[in-house]
């Protein structure tokens, strides 16, 4: 076969995959969002209605990779393959770590239910965006403090620098792969990593034998403000027509005075009809200041507009949230008295920042990896470790400072990226001025 027929088979193939995977689950997204916009018609629509663009570019980002590697060059295919082959050890090991510390977890509450098998498999496959966006950025580091410290130990560094290519070139490849993660952990913080961890609750309280909640003890007011709702507990499933459970609702007048409170035991909402189907409802009746209290037997309907997707929107948790969703409640909550703007726009930004680290991650490890020394990469690792740990310590701390009012949003979620380029900018310097950079962290701890 020619060779440049066979360099084609790879690209092609993993082409034809990308393409069946985007024809059979693209439509499946679609219609979810479809269901969405209707159920919020205060939505964002178009942030919602990039959700399916987006999950067929995840599906052709292996195809993107196999192009680049078959363009480069044989020096970066070489470096590309010695670091693929040890982030697959890495992901692979850190990923079942992982999985086995969930299922531990967890494993007593699958047991409790006849159905074990397919709410574990549901469970594992909701989760797996999110669990490939935490693991992704620490597989990187490790792979390439193990590939790059094993091509330095070999001599294979020198032997490519002497050909006459800076630090920077070398891993400029390595980098390349590196931006290929960072719009993975993009796509997937989009909307699919916050629904994942959203579903988890879920999914463990169904396992139990618990009526799952997707949000608890919810108040809502309409856009007119003439009701206010107070709702209990809304069922994972309300968008199906199960109905919100321990719901109390106040009508008010023109001046704000409440005249009618009905509470009812659950509350059913028809995606047909647009109605509202109160069972068994206790009304309150208030008139001159007289309370006239109600019980009706039969269920009670109402035409009001709103609907349970936006009655729970105030709900929901911003870590909970992607971006659409946290666009559509900044949208329609930002001028609200008593909206907490400030969570919910820092969340915003760190959907976005946050993928960032898989990039800064290899700009860290990269100078760290090479060595031209005897000492081995056992400093470089130490350093690594040092500054993963702090990378948590601020990725936590950050946000937490924007949530409290004490940093503005945009400033907390990107803070931690800032600060670690600027720390891999030195260390790239010094490693390509040729200066020790363990010795160097160990003398400044020492002083």
């Amino acid at each position: 076969m020619p060779k440049a027929l066979s360099n084609l088979i790879w690209p092609t193939i993993l082409f034809l995959l990308g393409a069946v995977a985007t024809y059979l689950l693209c439509p499946i997204e679609n219609a979810a969002v479809k269901q969405q916009i209707i159920g919020y018609p205060n939505s964002v629509v178009p942030a919602y209605q990039l959700r399916p663009w987006l999950l067929g570019l995840t599906f052709f980002i292996p195809f993107i990779a196999s192009v680049i590697y078959r363009l480069s060059d044989t020096l970066d295919r070489y470096t590309i393959k010695a670091f693929v082959n040890a982030f697959a050890i890495c992901f692979g090991a850190l990923f079942i770590v992982m999985f086995l510390e969930d299922i531990q977890d967890n494993l007593s509450d699958f047991k409790e239910n006849d159905q074990m098998m397919w709410l574990m498999g549901r469970h594992y496959l909701i989760k797996l965006p999110s669990l490939l966006v935490f693991v992704l950025p620490y597989s990187l580091m490790l792979a390439l403090l193990w590939a790059l410290g094993k091509m330095s130990k070999d001599q294979e560094i020198v032997a490519m620098i002497q050909t006459g290519r800076s630090v920077t070139r070398i891993v400029a490849p390595l980098i390349g792969l590196g931006f290929l993660c960072t719009l993975l952990c993009i796509i997937f913080s989009y909307h699919w990593a916050p629904y994942a961890d959203s579903q988890e609750k879920s999914i463990l309280e169904e396992a139990r034998g618990i009526a799952a909640s997707e949000a608890r003890h919810v108040a809502y007011q309409n856009v007119d403000d003439t009701r206010h709702w107070y709702v209990g507990a809304f069922p994972a499933e309300h968008q199906h027509g199960k109905p919100l459970k321990s719901v109390s609702i106040s009508v008010l007048d023109e001046q704000n005075h409440v005249i009618q409170r009905i509470i009812t035991e659950s509350a059913s909402w028809s995606l047909d009809k647009r109605v509202w189907e109160l069972k068994s409802p206790l009304v309150f009746t208030f008139k001159q200041g007289n309370e006239q209290v109600t019980k009706h037997q039969d269920n009670l309907t109402f035409d009001w507009p709103e609907t349970p997707y936006q009655i729970i929107n105030p709900g929901l948790k911003p870590p909970f949230m992607g971006i659409p969703g946290l666009t559509s409640w900044l949208s329609n909550h930002r001028d609200h008295p008593l909206s907490d703007k400030r969570s919910y726009l820092t969340h915003w930004h760190y959907r976005f920042a946050h993928p960032f680290i898989c990039m800064i991650t290899i700009m860290l490890a990269a100078p760290l990896g090479i060595v031209f020394n005897r000492r081995g990469v056992g400093g470089g690792v130490a350093v690594a470790i040092f500054l993963c740990a702090g990378m948590i310590f601020s990725s936590t701390v950050f946000p937490t400072l924007g949530e409290s009012g004490h940093l503005p949003p945009i400033v907390a979620a990107w803070a931690t990226n800032i600060l670690f380029t600027f720390v891999a900018l030195i260390l790239f310097h010094r490693r390509m001025t040729g200066q020790p950079i363990y010795q160097t962290v160990k003398n400044w701890f020492a002083s």
